[in-house]
């Protein structure tokens, strides 16, 4: 017996017509009949009792109508998930973000589990240099960094989600904290900076800014996170160079940030992914961010 059979057989044990049964499942009825009567053959057992006037339900078919109900759901439940897993409707994504992009992705995930309740997704959180190398290394499915982390070449391709600002961190007591930024001023300051290695493309902004501005850090520490940079500013210990958008997810209420104002000091964000990519779920999760992030764009622009 066969799926389609079962169909039949359950469309004529509820209808009691093989003209409704038939018009139900979308075939003649001549392929209703002969689907009946192979399915009884199969089964060595009349399933009804035909007569000039009704459809009579057979003592053997009430047998078989609760479990033909069960094997079609099953089947059709089945055929479901396998389809939403190829178009990508179930599954899983895995997602790296640096810190920094902590209310881009909070935004991007909402509006995909609306859509898409059943996608599971595995978020983690990186430093620069994991940013980095989950890329490099084709780990993770999406990506939330910074351009300057995208590897080179035709690998990747990303969307731009947002723009940061790179600040200058003082002690809230300091007294350089209560005036206009003045680079000038910082010279002989204690210079706290996440380390070349740990934070690769935050370092080198930094680097530009300073350069641009002829200011030569006096670093007299170094993090592997830009969070505990902020926190040794708090803690009094030097002044520093963040972005901006690390305060609003790692709050400190005892240090100062003054914006540094150039094109040089924005910090450019991005959702990356594979132009490869294989994951049906993960395809689906950069169409939704493109909803979001080209509409604004758009909007932008008018």
């Amino acid at each position: 017996m066969d799926i389609s059979q079962l169909k039949y057989f359950i469309a004529l044990a509820q209808t009691r017509s093989f003209s409704e049964a038939a018009r139900r499942c979308g075939i003649s009825q001549p392929s209703m009949s002969h689907g009946i009567s192979s399915l009884e053959k199969q089964l060595g057992a009349p399933l009804f009792i035909r007569t000039r006037k009704s459809v009579i339900i057979s003592d053997a078919g009430k047998i078989l109508l609760p479990n033909a109900l069960q094997i079609v759901e099953i089947a059709e439940k089945t055929a479901l998930r396998i389809s939403q897993l190829e178009t990508g409707r179930t599954g899983s994504i895995s997602i790296s973000a640096l810190t920094t992009s902590c209310a881009e992705l909070s935004r991007t995930l909402k509006e995909f589990t609306r859509a898409y309740p059943d996608i599971l997704t595995d978020i983690t959180f990186t430093s620069g240099r994991d940013e980095a190398m989950a890329m490099s290394e084709s780990n993770g499915d999406v990506h939330f960094a910074v351009r300057e982390m995208v590897p080179e070449g035709e690998l990747f391709d990303y969307i731009v989600t947002h723009y940061d600002r790179l600040c200058v961190a003082f002690p809230a007591d300091h007294p350089l904290a209560k005036e206009e930024l003045d680079f000038s001023k910082l010279k002989n300051e204690r210079f706290i900076t996440v380390s070349q290695t740990d934070g690769p493309a935050l370092r080198k902004e930094i680097q530009r800014v300073c350069e641009v501005r002829g200011y030569k850090p006096n670093i007299v520490c170094q993090y592997d996170r830009a969070e505990s940079v902020l926190l040794s500013v708090g803690a009094g210990t030097g002044i520093a160079i963040v972005p901006e958008a690390l305060s609003s997810v790692f709050y400190v209420n005892n240090v100062v940030l003054k914006q540094i104002p150039g094109d040089d000091a924005l910090r450019t964000y991005v959702i990356a992914w594979q132009k490869n990519q294989q994951n049906p779920a993960a395809r689906l999760f950069v169409e939704v961010a493109k909803k979001i992030y080209m509409k604004e764009k758009s909007d932008r622009k008018h």
